[in-house]
C-alpha cells in the first residue's frame, strides 16, 4: 500500500497530477473538494454547514473533513485490492495532518505515506490562476487563497519537512516532467 498527498499552492497542478496518477496506477483518489460538494447537496445539518462554508470561501472544519474521509479510508483498508491512495491537496491544516497521522498508525499505514509538495512560486500561482479563468479566480479571491496557503498549509509542509518525509518537486516544469518526478519518488 502506498499513500501520497499532493500539496501545493493553488494552481500548482495537484488535481491534474492526481488524475494522471490515478489513470496510470488505478489507485484510489480522495478528491476532498468533490466529496464535500457532493455532501453539501444533502438537505441536512451537515450539508448546510458544508454549503455555507463553501459559499463563503471558508475552510471546512476538520471534523467534517474527517467525517467525509473516514468511510473511504475504512473501505480502502478493508479492500485488499487497494494498492494506493492519493489525497489531492490535503491535509490543508496542521490539525488534519496530525489526525491523519493517527489514522495511518491505526490502520498500520504509517510507513506507507509520502507527502509531495508541488512547489511553484506565488507569482507563478497568481499567473496560472488568472489564466485559468474559473469563477473564483478573480484577483481578490486569488490573493485570499494564496494568503491562506501561507498561514494554513505552509505549517503542514514544515511539519512534514521536520519529520523528514516531505518530498518536493518543481511544479514550474511541464506537466509531463512533474509527473515523471512524482513517479520517480514513488518508484513507479
Amino acid at each position: 500500500m502506498k499513500i501520497i498527498s499532493l500539496i501545493g499552492r493553488p494552481g500548482c497542478g495537484k488535481g491534474t497530477q492526481a488524475e494522471r496518477i490515478v489513470e496510470k496506477t488505478g489507485w484510489q483518489p480522495i478528491y476532498t473538494g468533490k466529496l464535500l460538494r457532493e455532501r453539501a447537496k444533502k438537505d441536512d445539518f451537515m450539508g448546510g454547514k458544508i454549503n455555507k462554508a463553501l459559499s463563503e470561501g471558508r475552510l471546512i472544519p476538520t471534523p467534517i473533513v474527517f467525517n467525509i474521509w473516514m468511510p473511504k479510508l475504512i473501505e480502502f483498508r478493508r479492500d485488499s485490492d487497494t494498492e494506493g491512495v492519493i489525497f489531492d491537496g490535503n491535509p490543508r491544516k496542521l490539525y488534519e495532518a496530525r489526525m491523519l497521522e493517527e489514522v495511518f498508525e491505526l490502520f498500520e499505514w504509517s510507513d506507507d505515506f509520502t507527502p509531495i509538495h508541488i512547489d511553484i512560486s506565488t507569482e507563478e500561482a497568481r499567473e496560472r490562476l488568472l489564466k485559468r479563468g474559473r469563477a473564483d479566480d478573480n484577483e481578490k479571491e486569488i490573493e485570499r487563497r494564496l494568503g491562506w496557503f501561507e498561514t494554513e498549509v505552509r505549517p503542514v509542509l514544515d511539519y512534514y519537512e521536520e519529520k523528514g518525509i516531505l518530498r518536493i518537486v518543481d511544479g514550474e516544469k511541464s506537466i509531463d516532467e512533474v509527473q515523471k518526478e512524482i513517479l520517480d519518488i514513488l518508484e513507479l
